[in-house]
């Protein structure tokens, strides 16, 4: 791996990101305001739903990413990707039609245009993902960080508009949540149709072909059907404690609940800039130097991840002064953060390490024994207490087995002796929920902070201090230049 190389990627996709993540700021702190409770529950309601829709493209667009991982763009066949982009975009548009149709006949009221709006997300957010991947696995990053620039003026525009309309020119009282669904599915409309002007009519690689290749598409298939179902399994564990209070609670629970969910996407929306970058690096090493480094590669992920668990205290004063209807959430969300710890690590080291060492059937399997716990764990909880900050907690726990599950296995196969991101994980998250407990931020700040400096060096040591004498190098170098 050349480390100029992908760390020029890296700060190319976070500083796309970071635009991302501002337009993240206004989408998940001006919307609230621009709804009522319940408006925004139900476009909760529709994310909810919506993130099952990666589901149906049935491994296609993993497939792509993994099949075409690190080639060269000239060394791709124009032909054979221009059949294989043709029968998914017939298979999606076919997929939407269905789900429609079952939504307008089997389903009434919210519902009824909720799941009809999943219907036609799903064409989009699929076949567009399916153009991402593309980009990701021919390492054009520059394409992939201006498509996330875009989506980040598109999300931005969505909400300037309609505030614009409100405050402004007085044109209509408030923001329905069934307005702002169509304009976030308009979006993707929007940038498919620049992937698609991009790389038919610019690139020049693709068109329509109808003669699909059906050896081609079962090999594509083939390899991403195991990951997607694998990443799925995973999206339904993440979901299933938003699932139950969905379910079994009120929609302005719901809504107060999911918020604390819209307020953890603010704080990883950069992270996963790292994920999106790290897989067709991977993909070129050999297997051999991966299982090496995958000890130093998940406690950097592991201190930098607990590092941002700082963003509680900006956030909380946040909420408390601009959205007072939401300080409810801030109870969920001050349980609910340090899983971005565990989820992160999950998806950006743990998953593609197993994605490159081709091992997706024991992550599925294991995947699969996460899910049954945290069902049953789900269950026992709702059933005994019938109390969200329980399911809470449950979440919290259930995303730790998921961890511990995938972590150790990977490490057993391949005898990478180190259990300490155990204790450190279980620490630092202890210490987290008990020091936010306490009414006194600053203190609160400080005494995290010396926490997070103390478990960080006593679990971490070599690792710490190598990220410690890089950062003092640099401040040193920019003081005395």
């Amino acid at each position: 791996m050349k480390k100029t190389s992908f760390l020029k990627n890296i700060f190319t996709i976070m500083a796309s990101n970071g635009i991302l993540l501002i337009s993240q700021i206004l989408v998940g702190l001006v919307l609230p305001k621009l709804l009522n409770i319940d408006g925004f529950g139900n476009y909760r309601i529709f994310m909810l739903y919506g993130t099952y829709a990666s589901l149906l493209h049935f491994g296609f667009v993993d497939g792509i990413l993994v099949k075409f991982g690190g080639q060269n763009f000239q060394s791709l066949d124009n032909r054979t990707i221009s059949k294989l982009f043709t029968f998914f975009f017939i298979l999606e548009f076919c997929i939407a039609i269905i789900i429609d149709l079952l939504a307008l006949c089997m389903f009434e009221g919210k519902y009824r245009w909720i799941l009809c709006a999943v219907g036609i997300y799903t064409f989009f957010l699929n076949v567009e993902t399916a153009f991402q991947f593309l980009s990701q696995a021919i390492m054009n990053f520059g394409l992939v960080a201006r498509m996330s620039n875009l989506q980040a003026l598109l999300n931005t525009f969505n909400i300037c508009v309609p505030l614009i309309c409100i405050f402004i020119f007085k044109l209509f009282s408030s923001l329905t949540y069934t307005t702002y669904i169509t304009l976030y599915i308009a979006a993707y409309a929007v940038l498919l149709l620049v992937y698609i002007y991009i790389y038919i009519v610019k690139y020049k690689m693709l068109n329509f072909d109808l003669n699909v290749n059906r050896d081609i598409v079962y090999e594509i298939f083939k390899i991403g059907f195991p990951i997607t179902i694998a990443s799925q399994i995973g999206n339904i564990t993440l979901n299933l404690d938003n699932q139950f209070v969905s379910m079994f609670f009120s929609t302005n629970i719901f809504a107060k609940y999911s918020f604390s969910y819209n307020l953890i996407s603010l704080t990883i929306a950069i992270v996963l800039a790292i994920s999106t970058v790290l897989f067709p690096y991977l993909n070129r090493e050999t297997k051999s130097d991966l299982i090496k480094n995958y000890s130093k590669s998940m406690a950097f992920m592991l201190l930098f991840i607990y590092a941002t668990l700082f963003s509680y205290f900006p956030i909380k004063i946040i909420i408390t002064y601009i959205l007072p209807q939401y300080v409810g959430s801030l109870v969920y969300f001050r349980i609910l953060l340090p899983g971005v710890a565990i989820t992160t690590s999950i998806s950006t080291i743990i998953f593609n390490h197993y994605k490159v060492t081709e091992d997706m059937k024991l992550y599925l399997k294991n995947g699969l024994i996460s899910l049954v716990i945290s069902l049953i764990l789900y269950c026992a909880a709702y059933y005994l207490f019938k109390n969200v900050i329980v399911l809470a907690f449950s979440s919290l726990i259930a995303l730790f087995i998921w961890f511990f599950i995938e972590d150790y296995f990977f490490r057993k196969k391949y005898n990478i002796i180190r259990y300490k991101d155990y204790f450190y994980i279980i620490l630092c998250t202890l210490s987290f929920q008990l020091i936010t407990d306490i009414n006194n931020m600053i203190f609160s700040i400080f005494l995290y902070a010396v926490i997070y400096l103390a478990l960080s060096y006593f679990f971490e040591k070599d690792y710490f201090n190598f990220i410690s004498k890089k950062l003092l190098y640099r401040f040193n170098k920019e003081n005395f230049r």
